[in-house]
């Protein structure tokens, strides 16, 4: 089934088709209606080589995590692929493990114009280097944040929150407090520790995988 008999199907012109193929937001609702439905009845698959030479877009989104066996990474790896999905877009996932080797190999495909941007999870001490191998390419780094100006990230507070989570305990009548942390080579570990060490008055216990 080629985008012409799309076209013919819904009674509509190809350029209309391949608006609607392309996510623009300039057809009409019914036009868009019939050509998603002349699409359903036949099965259509576009051809999304074709497309990406055409467009120099892949509408693919590379994710580098740290370590997918995180239930908090799968997490919000859940998270970015239900959001990139509703904006027409699919995610690639490298399983990195902080290994400069395995970043560089996945940050291949951004330099082959095989995605059009990354998100990363690496730790916060890995992004010098990947500052440097991912130039100027679209790019948010997720939960380390970063305090430069110069890389977009999505992360909370950490100090705020490690603080808020020995306030609760304390007022539950608390008094000793187990710190179950990453190593130190992440941001949040860092200022967890820290947070706890100044507004805690009882005694904590650090264990740092």
């Amino acid at each position: 089934m080629s985008i012409q008999k799309i076209a013919r199907l819904a009674g509509v012109s190809v350029a209309t088709v391949s608006r609607v193929l392309n996510n623009s937001d300039t057809v009409k609702a019914k036009n868009r209606e019939r050509v998603l439905q002349a699409i359903k009845e036949s099965n259509y698959q576009p051809n999304l080589l074709a497309r990406q030479l055409r467009t120099a877009r892949s509408n693919m989104i590379l994710v580098m995590v740290s370590n997918i066996a995180n239930p908090f990474c799968a997490e919000v790896v859940k998270g970015i692929e239900e959001e990139a999905e509703k904006n027409g877009y699919r995610i690639l996932l490298c399983n990195s493990g902080s290994d400069l080797a395995r970043s560089t190999s996945g940050l291949q495909l951004l330099s082959g114009k095989m995605v059009d941007g990354i998100i990363t999870m690496n730790a916060l001490s890995s992004l010098p280097e990947l500052t440097t191998m991912i130039g100027d390419a679209p790019w948010v780094q997720c939960a380390e944040y970063a305090d430069t100006g110069s890389i977009s990230c999505v992360g909370i507070n950490d100090v705020e929150a490690a603080q808020g989570a020995v306030s609760r305990l304390a007022d539950s009548g608390r008094r000793r407090i187990a710190l179950i942390n990453h190593d130190l080579s992440y941001r949040y570990a860092v200022c967890a520790s820290a947070a706890i060490k100044a507004c805690c008055t009882c005694a904590v216990w650090r264990i740092s995988r």
